[in-house]
């Protein structure tokens, strides 16, 4: 549905910069960078206070800084690939603040493609389509924090009986748990031969995320980047696949 005689995927980024949306985001930027500054003052205060020195905290303060930077980069990706459909405000809150760059590029896709689109990366998204996006990976992440709020303790109660009774049964449980998950999610795209870029993406990223891990055994810093460069190569696969037919 056009917005005001013009396609919402042309007009959605002009929405997002009105001024109340730019104080909105720019206060949440100022307090994100704040808290760090604050967190540093009250960790100097308490090295101080361990009677560690001026050169220690300044080297743990450096590697904390450099290391913090490898798992922001998947984060990065996906508020790049999500900025051309939902605008430059919307995925850097979601994305900065609450949910995961896994969580909101699946679901974003997932309500895209529940109102008939082919994915969230079609040009001009109608803006009923555009709403329904932004109350779906906003309510949908809900799920979490209702069930951490009532059933958390129980879970984690029966979670250490069950290690306390066999350790090796949680991990595996719980790996089963995230292959199915991801493996419902990826099935669609994987087996949907007609879509060569989808399959040269999903192809080429787990390929290099397989050669990642294994150099990892290694160089165990290396790990930390397989999820960001198994992204962007698979991204280049699909640009190379669509080039090619």
């Amino acid at each position: 549905m056009p917005v005001g005689g013009k396609p919402f995927g042309s007009c959605n980024q002009e929405a997002a910069t009105e001024v109340p949306q730019q104080i909105s985001y720019q206060f949440r930027a100022f307090c994100q960078l704040l808290q760090p500054v604050i967190f540093m003052i009250v960790a100097f205060k308490r090295g101080k206070e361990l009677n560690m020195t001026d050169q220690e905290m300044k080297e743990a303060a450096r590697s904390s800084a450099i290391f913090s930077i490898i798992p922001s980069l998947p984060i990065i990706v996906s508020y790049l690939l999500l900025v051309p459909s939902l605008g430059r405000y919307f995925p850097w809150l979601r994305l900065s603040v609450v949910g995961s760059a896994a969580y909101e590029t699946m679901v974003a896709n997932m309500a895209a493609e529940a109102l008939g689109l082919e994915s969230i990366t079609v040009p001009d998204i109608p803006a009923d389509t555009f709403v329904f996006i932004l109350f779906v990976v906003t309510i949908g992440i809900l799920g979490g924090n209702i069930f951490n709020v009532f059933f958390l303790k129980a879970y984690d109660k029966k979670v250490e009986s069950i290690k306390n009774s066999n350790a090796k049964l949680v991990p595996i449980i719980t790996t089963a748990m995230f292959l199915g998950l991801y493996g419902t999610m990826a099935a669609p795209h994987f087996t949907n031969i007609a879509n060569i870029p989808a399959v040269a993406a999903i192809l080429v990223a787990g390929i290099t995320s397989i050669f990642v891990n294994k150099f990892a055994a290694n160089h165990k810093k290396l790990k930390e980047f397989a999820f960001p460069l198994s992204m962007i190569v698979g991204m280049l696969g699909a640009c190379v696949a669509n080039l090619l037919i």
